[in-house]
């Protein structure tokens, strides 16, 4: 049986590829079934459809390139101008200027704040003695200097030391 042509069913081709929907009165096509219901609420990625992608409303300031490095387009990139009457003002920020930096100096690890070791041995002292163990430590008193030495260091030091110890 020979298929018949689409020409037959409908009044014409273009209503063909219109159908099932129909056109408004301004010439938009309308993608549904009913004229009335919630037009007012925000399209979500729920209710599109499989390629729907909302994004988050920020603007791109790049694109990437053929060899895949990411290229800045400076014109796109957001400025923020100061305020003239800024150095003038009441407001103070959040952290003085004048605050001063704390140093931290690792002894006895390789790897410095990163290393495993110091990170184990936090987490037994965290259990041992909890979130406070160090209200002690003042470093107004060590200029603002905080050691952090391996207590296999300390144990080390004192067998190397020519020290005897009578009990």
């Amino acid at each position: 049986m020979k298929a018949s042509q689409v020409a037959s069913f409908q009044l014409t081709m273009t209503a063909a590829l219109r159908r099932p929907w129909s056109m408004n009165k301004d010439g938009a096509i309308w993608y549904g079934q009913y004229k009335t219901g919630s037009k007012r609420h925000p399209l979500t990625t729920k209710q599109g459809n499989k390629n729907f992608y909302k994004g988050t409303g920020s603007a791109g300031y790049g694109k990437i390139n053929s060899a895949g490095h990411f290229v800045i387009d400076w014109k796109k990139v957001r400025t923020y101008v100061v305020p003239a009457e800024l150095t003038t003002t009441n407001l103070k920020s959040l952290v003085l200027p004048n605050t001063p930096r704390i140093r931290q100096i690792t002894r006895g690890y390789d790897e410095g704040l990163v290393d495993p070791e110091l990170t184990w041995n936090n987490i037994k002292s965290f259990i041992e003695h909890g979130v406070n163990y160090s209200d002690d430590f003042d470093l107004e008193k060590n200029n603002y200097l905080h050691e952090i030495v391996n207590p296999k260091l300390d144990q080390i030091e004192a067998e190397e030391s020519p020290i005897i110890k009578r009990d």
